[in-house]
């Protein structure tokens, strides 16, 4: 039979998040939209920020940033397909240049100066491509955090996945400026213990990093195998994780064998990438990598299933909680209450909003 505990009432509110009901993102920002392996000379479709967006590469290998919109009779763009570097409406063969202006209308002599699509500004940097929303005289490469450097660097190993989410870009990123979870969402998976006290917190004008010292302690499987080190054998640990931008959060682990034999490891570090970009109120693109300075180059489809299984844990927990909130009649009188090891996720949740209410702010001004 059925099993009735699967029967839910149908969502009573469009999105939730624990930042509520609001658009709880900046548009000046830049957001990765793609794996650069993903995009070719065939158009793809990426929602990002609610919006439709064409992604393409011209002939020289830069990438290409459309509305999906066709202005004529709103045919996807991305249906598509590439001229040279102009991107071809499947509808009625308007052809758009990369900045958007229409340069063929197939049954006229020229196009109406109307006819254009927007042009975000996109950058393929450490192996993603990054799409600037906001106002185009801000999009300023440097903004793209230099810190993940280290996925273009050729001395490390990475890999890289994709999950989508149903849930609020910002319950992931709290979710990962909070890692005393792991010694129970993830219990079986990482074996990860010692996350039993909270982490100390470091607040600066930008970002918000956490970190978490474990003095010989014993090495967790998941360290110690990729380091050719035996489990469980104690060493130091510095385990970290920063909000970098609302598009960014990235976590690393630190570490020191005192006595690693010979020709053993003595430091060596790994680092795990979390990209959020919202589609929506309630739905996320989640980008990760993997990064570490030693050992073997990864095993791409092992290593996928294995952060399928450890991230599914952290998708099923945020969706779950969005689901519960988007049905539960008494939602809007819940109160949630925080303890002191949320402090780093509460800091990161304040940061972000902090953005969007100066970006909304300054909107206000201009429109006034």
């Amino acid at each position: 039979m059925e099993n009735p505990s699967l029967t839910a009432p149908p969502a009573v509110r469009e999105g939730i998040s624990t930042s509520g009901l609001v658009r709880n993102w900046p548009q000046n920002c830049w957001w990765v939209a793609a794996h650069g392996s993903e995009i070719t000379d065939r158009p793809v479709l990426r929602w990002v920020l609610e919006t439709p967006v064409a992604l393409y590469r011209k002939t020289n290998g830069d990438p290409v940033a459309l509305h999906n919109r066709c202005p004529h009779r709103w045919a996807p763009l991305s249906m598509g397909e590439v001229a040279g570097d102009d991107l071809v409406c499947p509808y009625h063969g308007s052809q758009f240049a990369p900045d958007g202006r229409c340069v063929k209308v197939p049954t006229q002599n020229s196009a109406p100066s109307s006819l254009q699509v927007r042009s975000y500004p996109a950058i393929e940097r450490y192996g993603f491509i990054w799409v600037w929303t906001g106002s185009v005289d801000l999009a300023d490469p440097e903004l793209i955090p230099t810190d993940l450097a280290f996925l273009s660097d050729p001395k490390w190993h990475t890999v890289w996945g994709y999950k989508p989410v149903n849930g609020n870009y910002m319950q992931i990123k709290e979710n990962v400026l909070d890692l005393t979870h792991f010694a129970f969402l993830h219990k079986k998976s990482l074996g990860i213990t010692g996350w039993d006290r909270p982490p100390a917190v470091e607040v600066t004008e930008a970002r918000v990093t956490f970190r978490q010292l474990f003095h010989m302690a014993p090495l967790p499987p998941v360290y110690a195998i990729p380091a050719g080190k035996p489990p469980g054998k104690p060493i130091n640990r510095d385990n970290w994780g920063t909000l970098v931008s609302p598009a960014v959060n990235y976590g690393a682990v630190d570490m020191h064998d005192p006595n690693p034999g010979p020709n053993g490891l003595e430091r060596f570090s790994m680092r795990i990438v979390h990209l959020t970009t919202p589609v929506s109120i309630s739905r996320t693109h989640y980008f990760w990598a993997f990064a570490r300075d030693h050992g073997e180059p990864y095993d791409y489809e092992a290593m996928r299933a294995g952060a399928d299984v450890v991230f599914g844990e952290d998708i099923a927990m945020v969706e779950a909680t969005q689901a519960m909130a988007q049905c539960s009649i008494d939602q809007e009188h819940a109160v949630e209450v925080s303890v002191t090891a949320d402090r780093a996720a509460i800091e990161g949740r304040r940061k972000v909003a902090a953005l969007v209410a100066a970006e909304q702010a300054l909107l206000k001004q201009k429109a006034s």
